[in-house]
């Protein structure tokens, strides 16, 4: 079990595309919530509880999971960076050296993919390492992955950042390389990196993929693994949750 990652689960969003009135964490997909699913392969993973970031309705994730994690609140959504921030306390409380964030939206993530991330990390002494998929389906690209943001590489390979969807444009549009948002970071770099962050994008948020950009600005090598589409997979609509039923005995 490893003893130097601390998970932060990422679980304030609504289930309002979903057509529901609870957190879209606990939308159920076969026989248990999301969220569950995510939290089963985090403490295979690591012997540290899980934080967990919520918002809406925040009080019934709780009384799903109970002690199954630690709760740190985001009253507002003010984007992914926003949403890490809000577990600055628990983090800083944390003994581990590394964070590694995930989504209660994405179910499929394994132990495997845990491990390489921090093994790249202990591996390289980075700052920061990424998870990446390349999305060869032209079905799953257009209907699950097109909003994802997109991996940006230099001419000799190099991640320099991410763009998000409404940021890109119509050539970055076209990009196959997504970022699924699995980030394994060194905690005392990200927590002093978090409140540099600006909103300056579409969305007006705090995003945590800038982490990436300014990783590249400070000359740092932004590592990187890739995992194929399943683990990739989130929903974030009824139609999108079909095709996460589609692949549960895949």
């Amino acid at each position: 079990m490893n003893e130097n990652t601390q998970i932060v689960i990422l679980a304030a969003g609504k289930g309002t595309r979903m057509g529901g009135d609870i957190p879209k964490a606990l939308t159920i997909l076969g026989d248990k919530p999301m969220i569950k699913y995510v939290l089963e392969t985090s403490n295979k993973f690591s012997s540290n509880k899980p934080i967990i970031v919520i918002g809406y309705k925040g009080d019934l994730i709780k009384k799903s999971l109970g002690e199954g994690g630690f709760y740190a609140t985001q009253e507002e959504q003010n984007g992914t960076g926003h949403a890490v921030l809000a577990a600055e306390d628990l983090i800083l409380d944390s003994n581990a050296d590394n964070i590694i964030v995930l989504y209660a939206d994405q179910p499929f993530l394994s132990k495997e993919t845990l491990e390489k991330l921090s093994e790249k990390m202990k591996e390289k002494l980075s700052k920061i390492v990424i998870a990446t998929s390349i999305i060869d389906d032209d079905n799953l690209f257009k209907k699950q992955f097109y909003s994802f943001g997109r991996i940006i590489r230099d001419n000799n390979g190099v991640i320099t950042k991410i763009i998000e969807k409404k940021d890109a444009t119509n050539n970055e549009l076209k990009i196959r390389e997504v970022n699924p948002a699995y980030f394994c970071i060194d905690k005392n770099w990200m927590l002093e990196k978090l409140h540099l962050l600006k909103n300056n994008n579409a969305q007006g948020e705090y995003y945590l993929t800038d982490l990436v950009k300014i990783a590249f600005d400070e000359d740092l090598t932004i590592e990187s693994i890739q995992i194929d589409e399943k683990e990739a997979l989130g929903a974030n609509t009824r139609g999108q949750l079909e095709v996460l039923e589609s692949f549960l005995e895949i």
